[in-house]
């Protein structure tokens, strides 16, 4: 075996793979996906868009993500990761191109459309369904190092356009931008396994039932009870982290809340997703996939309704910051471990999915939800209670597969 391992080519050993991919989601996450709000003011000011107009797009390409992850998942699975998530970083970086010479709204809607597609296969779901080939018992650890690099995106992304967009404008930011995932294609090229590379498999697959007809897996996971818990669990969660991530700004505002206050606030969240992942690889070993949910779906509402309570002292809103964060930090590690273990290890990927398009969905009808009830209600503070509440039901939904996969 250790000869074999020798023998490989540096670019197919598994730890070279993870760690390349770990690398990808660190670009994709933190140009792809997070510097978007960076783009909206000089845009609007610019081309005369509205920030709603705007921000439609995102949601727009955040639907089309969801409406894509099971296909993408069905065909990773088949062994067409490499196609895909060299495809899709391609992609990406043309219309990011194309995005830099962009006067159109119609035609910022189509990119944008273009640009979820590209999210459902370069982001999270995808790689954690090519780890999941690629180490197969061991895909746990490999997740925990993958995410813990990926929550470093909003640190590396940010930063690198708002330095670019002050230096050259908004337009060769883009360029810039796109060059470097198109770096990333080359990347996936060369480390995603192909379809003739044969997956190590997570557990032992069970034996048919003698004269029962082969169902797919994803025909067998809707017939699990725990698979209708954790869309509850993980949907929820979409609706309540988009909601807030592009709220908690206005929110801040609307209390009076110093500027600088408010930045140091956004600013934490995302170290302290990182901090979350960091506890849990050095604790790893002693607590279960179930704990683990019982940790993040009581952290979420108690932070939610926390901040609704009006809190606007500095100290009370770092301790929000933290809780929030840290929990934010664990739940993408969470929905890489409660698939194989509540549902089962077979077809991972369109599993997977599956469980990733009614999220993706309320994440894309997050912030205009949270809009809708703000102007309804006159101030943030019901939709907070609001967030909460659904924050609860989630956590029911994540406690109801926990039980019901331990009766199958």
């Amino acid at each position: 075996m250790a000869k074999e391992r020798a023998e490989e080519p540096w670019r197919k050993r598994p730890s070279t793979i993870l760690w390349m991919l770990s690398l990808g989601q660190l670009v994709t996450w933190g140009i792809v996906y997070y510097t978007f709000p960076l783009f909206v003011v000089p845009m609007t000011q610019e081309l005369g868009w509205t920030r709603s107009e705007m921000f439609g797009a995102l949601s727009a390409g955040l639907l089309t993500a969801g409406l894509c992850s099971i296909a993408v998942g069905a065909w990773i699975d088949r062994g067409h990761g490499r196609l895909l998530m060299t495809g899709g970083s391609v992609l990406a970086a043309v219309l990011l191109v194309l995005w830099s010479r962009v006067d159109s709204l119609p035609v910022f809607y189509a990119l944008w459309i273009g640009l979820g597609a590209c999210q459902a296969v370069t982001l999270y779901e995808p790689a954690f369904a090519v780890i999941t080939r690629v180490y197969g018992p061991r895909y746990k650890q490999a997740i925990l190092l993958m995410t813990f690099l990926g929550g470093l995106a909003s640190t590396f992304g940010i930063p690198l356009a708002q330095f670019l967009i002050e230096q050259i404008g908004w337009r060769p930011a883009l360029d810039v931008m796109a060059a470097i995932v198109l770096g990333v294609a080359v990347m996936h090229w060369l480390i995603v396994p192909g379809p003739d590379e044969k997956a190590v498999p997570i557990a032992a697959p069970k034996p048919p039932v003698e004269g029962a007809a082969k169902k797919s897996p994803l025909a067998t996971a809707v017939r699990v009870p725990a698979f209708w818990g954790l869309i509850v669990a993980f949907a929820g969660y979409g609706l309540a982290f988009s909601a807030m991530s592009f709220h908690l700004i206005p929110l801040l505002d609307d209390r009076g809340v110093p500027t600088g206050v408010v930045m140091a606030i956004i600013a934490l969240i995302g170290p302290m997703q990182v901090v979350g992942r960091v506890l849990l690889m050095v604790g790893q070993r002693h607590i279960t996939t179930i704990q683990l949910g019982a940790i993040i779906y009581f952290a979420f509402p108690v932070s939610m309704a926390f901040l609704a309570t009006g809190i606007t002292d500095v100290y009370p809103l770092i301790l929000f910051a933290v809780v929030y964060g840290v929990a934010n930090g664990l739940v993408t590690i969470l929905r890489g471990m409660a698939v194989p273990e509540f549902i089962g290890p077979e077809g991972y990927g369109v599993v997977s999915g599956a469980l990733t398009m009614p999220t993706n969905v309320m994440r894309a009808a997050g912030p205009l939800m949270a809009s809708l009830a703000w102007g309804y209600f006159g101030g943030y503070a019901p939709v907070l209670w609001g967030l909460a509440g659904i924050m609860l039901v989630a956590a029911l939904g994540f406690a109801a597969a926990a039980f019901l996969s331990k009766r199958v």
